[in-house]
């Protein structure tokens, strides 16, 4: 990511990802209440939702629906800042503007919360703390944040962030009270729209999904059908954030590390599966 105006940049992309965000909830909160309180009524005949008709038939007031389109276009329109989506997340069904903004603003930029004095906050007991000014900046209003950007020069590093390595029992770390964590749950809450978003459809990402639900038929005879689904994703979210790790350095012209299971595990690099959609790739059909 080039470092030219890119502290305005990566504000604008937050705040229009975080209203789309906020948008996604309220729509599927008044979709519940609309659902227990008219049981036998669709939700296009919910206008909060949908909007009002005018007397022509056309629309008259427009509805959340119709605004949240209009985010993921606004969306979209930043997003021709980023080449890693003009040259490669277009053209990924399933990752629409809000998913690509979402894990772009992740992968790119950390806000960092500062006092009004300029120091960086630190956050202590529930709350952020100004080691400078020795107070909490509770009360004093919106919190300011100042841009700085990521680096992740291994892709066990960006799935260390996302949430998707091994806490060291064999699965994905939890959130613990009291213990800050070194992961992020915005990030492992996008995998899962990622997973889901690859799972409505027949895409490139599906098929290696499938396929590898058939491998841990064969390796894991005894699991459930849902760890097997569960594991099959899991491999399908990392496979996809190697690829977006991998395509974003090389178009940095930044080094590309091996992965651990070729540097130290002993595995060839003939293993390493290419971004698809990259350069033409097609993903093996066995």
């Amino acid at each position: 990511m080039q470092e030219k105006n890119y502290q305005s940049i990566a504000k604008d992309l937050n705040s229009l990802v975080k209203d789309y965000d906020g948008l996604t909830r309220l729509i599927q909160q008044v979709k519940n209440r609309w659902s227990s309180t008219h049981p036998d009524s669709d939700y296009k005949n919910c206008s909060l939702l949908n909007g009002t008709e005018g007397t022509k038939g056309q629309l008259k007031n427009q509805g959340l629906e119709q605004i949240k389109g209009r985010q993921t276009r606004d969306i979209e329109k930043y997003l021709s800042n980023f080449p890693i989506y003009t040259d490669w997340m277009k053209n990924i069904p399933g990752i629409g503007p809000a998913i690509a903004g979402g894990l772009i603003r992740l992968y790119y930029f950390k806000f960092v919360p500062v006092c009004k004095c300029g120091e960086e906050l630190i956050k202590q007991d529930q709350t952020f703390w100004c080691s400078r000014c020795n107070k909490s900046v509770k009360g004093d209003g919106m919190i300011d944040h100042k841009v700085e950007l990521r680096d992740f020069p291994t892709i066990s590093s960006f799935w260390h962030f996302m949430g998707r390595h091994n806490d060291g029992d064999g699965k994905m770390p939890k959130r613990r009270k009291g213990v800050q964590g070194d992961w992020s749950q915005e990030g492992r809450r996008l995998g899962f729209q990622i997973r889901e978003s690859f799972n409505r459809g027949k895409t490139k990402y599906r098929d290696y999904a499938d396929k590898r639900k058939r491998y841990r038929e064969n390796t894991h005879p005894d699991a459930t059908k849902g760890y097997r689904h569960n594991m099959a994703w899991n491999e399908t979210v990392k496979l996809f954030l190697s690829h977006f790790w991998q395509v974003a350095r090389e178009i940095e012209g930044l080094a590309l590390t091996d992965p651990w299971c070729v540097a130290h595990g002993g595995h060839d690099k003939e293993h390493i599966i290419p971004p698809y959609y990259w350069n033409g790739n097609e993903p093996s059909q066995d």
